[in-house]
Protein backbone atom coordinates (compact mmCIF):
# COMPACT_ATOMS: atom_id res chain seq x y z
CA UNK A 1 0.00 0.00 0.00
CA UNK A 2 1.61 3.34 -0.81
CA UNK A 3 1.62 6.41 1.78
CA UNK A 4 0.34 9.49 0.29
CA UNK A 5 1.64 11.78 3.16
CA UNK A 6 -1.61 13.06 3.94
CA UNK A 7 -3.27 12.94 7.18
CA UNK A 8 -7.09 11.84 7.51
CA UNK A 9 -8.94 13.89 10.19
CA UNK A 10 -11.28 11.73 12.07
CA UNK A 11 -14.35 13.31 13.50
CA UNK A 12 -14.09 14.42 17.18
CA UNK A 13 -17.33 13.46 18.01
CA UNK A 14 -19.84 11.23 16.70
CA UNK A 15 -22.15 12.15 14.47
CA UNK A 16 -25.34 11.27 16.58
CA UNK A 17 -23.90 13.45 19.75
CA UNK A 18 -23.73 16.96 17.81
CA UNK A 19 -27.21 18.40 18.26
CA UNK A 20 -26.62 17.64 22.53
CA UNK A 21 -23.38 19.25 22.12
CA UNK A 22 -24.43 22.27 20.45
CA UNK A 23 -27.29 22.32 23.25
CA UNK A 24 -24.81 21.69 26.47
CA UNK A 25 -22.45 24.92 25.17
CA UNK A 26 -25.33 27.16 24.52
CA UNK A 27 -27.23 25.76 28.12
CA UNK A 28 -24.36 26.55 30.17
CA UNK A 29 -23.70 29.68 28.74
CA UNK A 30 -20.11 28.70 27.84
CA UNK A 31 -17.16 30.87 26.27
CA UNK A 32 -17.49 28.15 23.44
CA UNK A 33 -20.04 29.73 21.71
CA UNK A 34 -18.42 31.85 18.86
CA UNK A 35 -20.71 33.87 15.74
CA UNK A 36 -18.66 34.57 13.40
CA UNK A 37 -18.58 37.74 11.73
CA UNK A 38 -21.08 37.12 8.84
CA UNK A 39 -23.46 35.75 10.94
CA UNK A 40 -23.32 38.96 13.10
CA UNK A 41 -23.97 40.90 9.44
CA UNK A 42 -26.84 38.66 9.02
CA UNK A 43 -28.56 39.32 12.31
CA UNK A 44 -28.15 42.85 11.91
CA UNK A 45 -29.50 42.85 7.98
CA UNK A 46 -32.13 40.76 9.33
CA UNK A 47 -33.04 41.94 12.90
CA UNK A 48 -32.63 39.00 14.59
CA UNK A 49 -31.17 39.43 18.04
CA UNK A 50 -29.04 37.36 20.04
CA UNK A 51 -31.51 35.65 21.98
CA UNK A 52 -33.17 34.19 19.04
CA UNK A 53 -30.06 32.54 18.55
CA UNK A 54 -29.81 31.33 21.73
CA UNK A 55 -33.30 30.22 21.53
CA UNK A 56 -32.65 28.00 18.33
CA UNK A 57 -29.92 26.83 19.04
CA UNK A 58 -30.96 25.16 22.39
CA UNK A 59 -34.70 24.21 21.57
CA UNK A 60 -34.63 24.27 17.33
CA UNK A 61 -35.53 21.40 15.28
CA UNK A 62 -32.92 20.23 13.54
CA UNK A 63 -33.73 20.60 9.62
CA UNK A 64 -32.21 18.13 7.29
CA UNK A 65 -28.92 16.10 8.02
CA UNK A 66 -26.25 17.02 10.25
CA UNK A 67 -23.19 16.70 7.98
CA UNK A 68 -19.53 16.57 8.48
CA UNK A 69 -17.55 19.85 6.80
CA UNK A 70 -14.42 20.28 5.94
CA UNK A 71 -14.07 23.88 4.86
CA UNK A 72 -11.49 26.30 6.94
CA UNK A 73 -12.13 24.82 9.70
CA UNK A 74 -13.64 21.07 9.94
CA UNK A 75 -16.61 20.26 11.79
CA UNK A 76 -19.84 18.96 12.24
CA UNK A 77 -22.43 21.50 10.61
CA UNK A 78 -26.33 21.23 11.43
CA UNK A 79 -28.97 23.40 10.39
CA UNK A 80 -31.56 24.37 13.02
CA UNK A 81 -34.98 26.61 12.75
CA UNK A 82 -37.62 27.64 15.40
CA UNK A 83 -40.23 30.68 15.81
CA UNK A 84 -38.49 32.50 18.29
CA UNK A 85 -40.40 36.15 19.30
CA UNK A 86 -42.92 35.48 16.38
CA UNK A 87 -40.75 35.07 13.38
CA UNK A 88 -39.52 31.30 12.18
CA UNK A 89 -35.17 31.78 12.49
CA UNK A 90 -33.22 29.46 11.30
CA UNK A 91 -29.17 29.02 12.27
CA UNK A 92 -26.80 27.26 10.58
CA UNK A 93 -24.26 26.09 12.83
CA UNK A 94 -20.79 24.09 13.38
CA UNK A 95 -19.40 22.50 16.25
CA UNK A 96 -15.52 22.45 15.78
CA UNK A 97 -12.54 21.02 17.94
CA UNK A 98 -10.08 23.82 18.96
CA UNK A 99 -9.11 23.65 22.80
CA UNK A 100 -12.33 22.51 23.31
CA UNK A 101 -15.53 21.78 21.23
CA UNK A 102 -17.30 25.02 20.18
CA UNK A 103 -20.27 25.46 18.53
CA UNK A 104 -19.84 28.66 15.65
CA UNK A 105 -23.12 30.20 14.88
CA UNK A 106 -22.42 30.49 10.73
CA UNK A 107 -25.11 32.39 9.22
CA UNK A 108 -29.15 33.13 9.89
CA UNK A 109 -32.04 33.74 8.43
CA UNK A 110 -35.54 34.55 8.89
CA UNK A 111 -37.59 31.59 7.46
Amino acid sequence: MEDSGKLISLPFIAKDKVRDAIKNIVSSKSQNLDILNHAITRMEERDISIRQILNVLKNGDQVGDITWCSDRERGWRCKLSRVTAGNKVTVVAKLVKRDNVHCLVVTTWEG
